[in-house]
């Protein structure tokens, strides 16, 4: 079936591929952005008992949006407004979400509590699917039951759980666009947002969703506009996807260990962090389509009525469900294989004569998380988190960008029962902060088959820019930790 999408009478200028980096920022203002961001960092490190844990985590701040910045594509065509009314609303809803109250009526009322409220809306929404799930698939569809059968082997049943999901919120939305009520959506975000942070109506819409749905269902919302986003519109898309989590994983994260408020915290703060920090690495090069200065045509939707609808949705849905998890097993086991390779290299240095004391430091099981953990052990401590933790949280950091965030979780809950005294309290919601997010090597292939199942056309693009997108998206997350790390 032809795409609304292509049929809008709509001048768009679409960027082939993404700007080369360096092609417009000099190496002379990345050299002194790095270099300053480095002193501010190791001044820090050498100073943290004057620092104190909350300017360590403000130092944090500035360095986690400065490596934005030297490898942004453009910095001459970065707007600042989008910027600094991004930031500005970060550590708004920051405020808000940890301690703010509105008075309405002479009543007080708790922001947090009023967001905790949505987000059972939203968790609500997507439970629906799980009765359908139920009827077809049986306990294979309820975890908790699973959880109870098989104790500490269980695992999380991902096809039977997530993927009735994605097939059931593609039915909704393109019956949503057959009525109509997406593009008017769409219309009405691009001219709220394009005058508050000059973003595009469908990638703000995307982003926002983001906040209770998940890197596969949020972009369905805008789905007939993603084969015509810019190159800019569609990292925007994935960043925001990796720096965020679904809904339904609020509970489940939660039952692991982590602090309510700081994974509805980092949800909220997600929303302008991933958005801004989008736009700091790949400008706006290009006119969007859904931008304030285009003219969205009204045309009559391409179903015949609701239940076409909703068998189109359902069709397009399966695609994509079933590209997810084809995605999803081939990355996961690229890192396996990965880590199976690092397991022979001291076996092999011992073959060719190096002595066993030599090898005395190296670890007898080296894993592309233990790697990871060492080289985020930084991270961990310019989040704000006490130098007798950074160790421990960077290993919780590297095991979610290599694996996924299910793993860390899981291993910090293991860590926090076993030994009580792990890591202190601050530190478990800074780690809650930074852990919250899809932002890992195997959710690259999820969006690659997700979104690309969506717009198959712009499969390299996507391609080309995954890696770069998970990059924001995983210094998101650390930014808002960071930012948090400064309140508490």
């Amino acid at each position: 079936m032809e795409n609304p999408a292509t049929r809008e009478s709509v001048p768009v200028l679409i960027q082939s591929s993404p700007p080369c980096i360096g092609s417009s920022t000099p190496m002379a203002w990345r050299l002194a952005i790095g270099a300053s961001i480095f002193f501010i960092a190791g001044a820090a490190y050498l100073f943290r008992e004057a620092f104190g844990l909350r300017g360590q985590a403000a130092t944090g701040v500035v360095f986690f949006f400065g490596l934005i910045a030297v490898f942004s594509s453009n910095l001459r065509a970065v707007n600042w407004r989008t910027i600094g009314c991004g930031f500005g609303l970060q550590l708004i809803l920051a405020l808000l979400v940890l301690n703010g109250q509105v008075v309405l009526g002479g009543r007080v009322y708790s922001v947090k509590h009023a967001l905790e409220r949505v987000g059972e809306l939203f968790k609500s929404f997507i439970g629906f699917s799980d009765r359908g799930a139920e009827f077809v698939f049986g306990n294979l569809a309820r975890p908790e039951h699973l959880g109870k059968v098989y104790g500490s082997d269980f695992l999380f049943p991902f096809a039977f759980k997530v993927m009735p999901s994605i097939l059931f919120v593609s039915a909704f939305f393109t019956l949503l666009y057959h009525y109509g009520v997406v593009q008017w959506c769409v219309r009405q975000m691009a001219r709220v947002m394009t005058y508050l942070m000059c973003t595009s109506g469908a990638e703000t819409l995307s982003v926002s969703a983001n906040v209770f749905m998940g890197q596969t269902e949020a972009p369905l919302i805008v789905k007939p506009y993603v084969p015509g986003m810019t190159n800019s519109e569609l990292f925007t898309l994935m960043v925001s996807g990796f720096a965020h989590i679904s809904g339904g994983m609020m509970i489940v994260y939660i039952n692991y260990g982590a602090d309510p408020a700081a994974v509805l915290t980092t949800c909220v703060m997600a929303c302008p962090c991933s958005l801004y920090l989008s736009k700091l690495f790949l400008p706006e090069l290009a006119i969007p389509e859904t931008a304030s200065s285009a003219t969205i045509s009204h045309e009559k939707s391409p179903y015949v009525n609701a239940i076409d609808a909703i068998s189109s949705g359902t069709k397009d849905g399966l695609q994509l469900a079933l590209n997810v998890c084809a995605m999803l097993i081939v990355f996961i086991a690229f890192v396996a294989m990965f880590d199976a390779l690092l397991g022979t290299i001291k076996p092999a240095l011992l073959w060719f004569g190096v002595s066993e004391l030599s090898l005395r430091a190296w670890p007898e099981q080296l894993t592309l998380a233990k790697l990871l953990g060492w080289l985020f052990a930084p991270a961990a401590f310019l989040i704000g988190i006490e130098l007798t933790d950074v160790q421990h949280v960077g290993s919780l950091l590297g095991s979610k960008l290599a694996i996924n965030e299910h793993f860390a979780y899981l291993q910090f809950k293991t860590l926090a029962e076993t030994n009580p005294e792990f890591i202190t309290e601050r530190s478990k919601i800074l780690a809650a902060f930074a852990l919250t997010g899809f932002a890992n090597f195997a959710s690259v292939g999820i969006q690659l088959g997700g979104i690309g199942a969506i717009a198959p056309k712009r499969q390299h693009d996507l391609a080309r820019l995954g890696g770069r997108a998970l990059f924001v998206g995983f210094v998101a997350t650390l930014l808002n930790a960071a930012i948090a790390g400064v309140f508490l």
